[in-house]
């Protein structure tokens, strides 16, 4: 084992793996994420006592790299088990184990992740589950009826993902605004060959989804200059928005909001409020130089009226992470529209991005064992 770079977590029997020496975390991109006001009493009656101890479980592959974070886990924290499946989890608990569990963690990434199929299998073994911390931001792929009807507390990884993705934003408008396909086709052909380009200074950022990751989005807007407008349910500003977004608008009026803008950016998680949210009618009101850029979710946007759009060139283009189906099929569109910039959602994997997650989750742990409000409680029925 010792030669797989495996190390004894303090708190727990069990093994975890070592983390680089050399690995830096900043936790300052951390400590500002706040909790949702969306808590529940169950919520406050966890916030209400000290725990001098905790049983959790990972459902997450055990070679998983980031598991390695939760070394920094406080005293009293017992792991009791690390697994992905039923059969893993079910040769280190006993009926008597699963019982005593009260938090789990469901972290990790394609094949090391925690898959909902399986935790469901499971779910009416955790007799005594009070909270759920999912490491990813996003909650379709895990939220199931038995989970929604629970009186147990859900958090995520809400703001750990946002930079990253805001700066992918502003990269798909910079493409657009200096016209690189044109640059890359000149040097190729190695022509010189001067024309004007486009500054963002002074042009519209609309964002659709004016959660974290829109409003890291805005913020970075306003540092070129842009004016920024945004869609959400609650259309108050608050008080940390304003110099920043100049208007809200309700979710009904996003076809006004996608007319004035020159630039749209979308965020929003998916849920079934907001299954194409994006509408055909929202993509026809963009103005002919108008670019559409998806950093939430594919199944918020009419894709099909999209590519439609950008086919005939009624936009001028699109900068993509995100896609209604993924892996996005071979025999799709998107792949050989030269007006679209596109990524294989992989905009907010950065080297550090599930550390950073799981650095969350250890201070989250720490909150909840210190009576505190827990940090990015969701609503489970709005699904985020």
């Amino acid at each position: 084992m010792q030669s797989r770079g495996i190390g004894v977590d303090r708190s727990s029997s069990l093994l975890l793996p070592l983390c680089s020496p050399h690995r830096t975390i900043p936790f300052s991109s951390l400590t500002s994420i706040r909790g949702s006001s969306r808590s529940s009493s169950r919520h406050a009656a966890m916030a209400a006592g000290k725990k001098d101890s905790i049983n959790l479980l990972v459902v997450a592959n055990p070679a998983t790299p980031e598991l390695c974070v939760l070394q920094k886990l406080p005293p009293g924290v017992n792991i009791v088990a690390t697994g992905q499946t039923l059969a893993e989890l079910s040769q280190q608990l006993s009926d008597e184990q699963w019982g005593s569990i009260d938090v789990m963690l469901n972290c990790g990434v394609g094949k090391n992740a925690g898959k909902r199929e399986d935790v469901q299998e499971f779910w009416g073994r955790l007799t005594g589950l009070q909270w759920l911390h999912s490491a990813s931001a996003g909650l379709e792929h895990l939220l199931f009826p038995e989970l929604i009807d629970s009186p147990v507390v859900l958090s995520n990884a809400k703001g750990v993902y946002s930079h990253s993705l805001a700066e992918y934003a502003l990269t798909c408008c910079s493409w657009f605004a200096k016209d690189f396909p044109r640059l890359l086709a000149a040097k190729a052909a190695r022509s010189w060959d001067p024309y004007d380009v486009e500054e963002l200074r002074g042009k519209t950022l609309g964002v659709v989804g004016y959660g974290d990751i829109g409003r890291a989005t805005a913020v970075l807007a306003k540092a070129f200059r842009m004016k920024v407008v945004a869609l959400r349910r609650n259309t108050t500003l608050a008080e940390a928005d304003k110099g920043v977004v100049e208007k809200i608008y309700a979710p009904d009026q996003i076809t006004e909001l996608m007319s004035v803008s020159d630039y749209v950016v979308a965020s929003t998680p998916y849920t079934p409020a907001t299954d194409k949210l994006v509408s055909a009618a929202a993509i026809a009101a963009m103005k002919p130089n108008g670019v559409f850029i998806n950093v939430g979710r594919g199944k918020c946007v009419d894709e099909e009226a999209l590519i439609d759009a950008l086919q005939n060139r009624r936009i001028r283009g699109a900068g993509l992470d995100v896609f209604a189906t993924e892996p996005l099929p071979a025999d799709s569109a998107l792949w050989g529209l030269p007006n679209v910039f596109m990524s294989p959602h992989n905009a907010d994997r950065t080297k550090e991005f599930q550390f950073e997650s799981m650095e969350l989750f250890v201070q989250n742990v720490e909150r909840y064992m210190s009576g505190q409000e827990l940090m990015n409680v969701c609503d489970k029925r709005s699904g985020y």
